[in-house]
C-alpha cells in the first residue's frame, strides 16, 4: 500500500452502522482530489482507495466513476471482486440498492470461480447490503456463513466487525443478537 493509501485508509472509520466515514471530511477530500489529479497515473489499487475516499466524504456520484474505472482497471480476480464491493457500497450508500444488487453478486461469483479468499469479503457486505435492501432473513443467513468462514481465518478484527454486522441483521428479524 502507498503512502498515499495509507493516508486514505487511515481518515475512514466504520461507524456502528457498519458504514464508513471520514474521521476528517475536509482533510480526506482533499487528499483524495489531490491523488485524482494524477489519475491516468494511478494503479488500479490506487484508484480504488481514491474511490473508497469518495464514498466515506459522501460524493457518492464522483465515486461511482471513480470505482466503474476501477473496474475496468482490474487485471486479477482480487482487483475485481474489491472494486465490484466497492462500486456495490458507492451505490447502496447513495440509496441505489438495485444498482447495488448485481455488482455484489459479480463480487460473489468472481470470488466463487477465481478468488475464493476474497469471497468472506464480498459476502460481507452483500449481507449489509441485504439489510439495507430490508431482506434481513436472507441477510442472517450470508452473514452466519461469513462468520464461519471468518472464524477460520482467525482475525478477531473480521470477526467483530461480522458479528456487528449479524446482530444488526438479527434484530431487524427478531432475533437474539451474539
Amino acid at each position: 500500500m502507498s503512502a498515499e493509501q495509507q493516508q486514505i485508509a487511515e481518515l475512514i472509520a466504520i461507524g456502528n452502522d457498519g458504514r464508513m466515514y471520514a474521521t476528517e471530511p475536509d482533510k480526506l477530500r482533499r487528499l483524495v482530489h489531490f491523488s485524482l489529479a494524477r489519475e491516468p497515473r494511478l494503479t488500479q489499487p490506487e484508484l480504488r482507495q481514491a474511490g473508497v475516499g469518495l464514498i466515506a466524504v459522501g460524493d457518492y456520484a464522483h465515486a461511482q466513476r471513480v470505482l466503474a474505472d476501477a473496474v475496468e482497471r482490474a487485471s486479477t480476480p482480487h482487483q475485481q471482486v474489491a472494486a465490484f464491493v466497492n462500486l456495490g457500497d458507492a451505490h447502496r450508500y447513495a440509496g441505489d440498492l438495485a444498482a447495488a444488487e448485481p455488482l455484489y453478486q459479480r463480487a460473489i461469483a468472481t470470488a466463487r470461480a477465481e478468488c475464493p479468499g476474497t469471497l468472506h469479503f464480498a459476502l460481507q457486505h452483500y449481507g449489509k447490503h441485504l439489510i439495507d435492501a430490508r431482506k434481513p432473513r436472507l441477510a442472517v443467513d450470508v452473514l452466519n456463513e461469513v462468520l464461519e468462514m471468518r472464524r477460520l481465518i482467525g482475525d478477531p478484527s473480521l470477526i467483530a466487525s461480522t458479528r456487528q454486522a449479524l446482530n444488526a441483521a438479527r434484530a431487524a428479524v427478531g432475533q437474539r443478537t451474539i
